[in-house]
């Protein structure tokens, strides 16, 4: 059966989405690159490999294809690597939505794509919907739900093959 929600067309884009870094070969390419080719793959509660993803098995699984370990569930990778702001995020960061309300917390995570989209393992929608596939920030649904994101990979310097590193301020 084919996943129908990983088919379905992405709404243009608002002016003011955040862009994607310049396309190296790098540890980040190869994780975004990696994601993509689960695109349609079967939602399965507590389901970590290509036979079917929830959300957390997804990204735990992508991430450690290129030998990057992550905790298992979402709230728990809510604390993996740095926390970004969300008006920062870059492809490649992890980002965590309250899909239970916000009391609940931490209760879905997917990987940003760029240019306002992500890609995560959904068990929304009905028959033929329930899959990894694509998600856009823009919707109201995830734009009210998205609560944090972390980088665990540092994007790749534009002129360089060496990861950024912030420069540190001393108080």
């Amino acid at each position: 059966m084919v996943c129908l929600g990983a088919l379905l067309p992405l709404q243009a884009q608002s002016a003011e989405a955040p862009k994607a870094v310049p396309d190296h070969p790098s540890q980040l390419t190869t994780l975004l690159t990696k994601a993509k080719t689960f695109l349609g793959r079967p939602y399965r509660w507590g389901g970590s490999s290509p036979k079917g993803f929830d959300c957390s098995g997804f990204v735990h699984y992508v991430f450690n294809s290129i030998g990057v370990d992550l905790n298992r569930s979402s709230r728990d990778q809510s604390k993996d690597g740095d926390p970004v702001d969300l008006d920062h995020i870059l492809p490649g960061d992890l980002l965590f939505f309250s899909t239970r309300g916000m009391r609940k917390g931490i209760s879905h995570v997917g990987i940003y794509l760029g240019e306002g989209r992500f890609i995560h393992a959904s068990d929304w929608g009905g028959r033929g919907q329930r899959c990894v596939k694509l998600g856009e920030l823009a919707s109201s649904y995830f734009a009210e739900r998205l609560v944090a994101a972390r980088r665990v990979i540092l994007p790749m310097a534009e002129d360089s093959k060496v990861p950024m590193v912030e420069d540190s301020k001393t108080p």
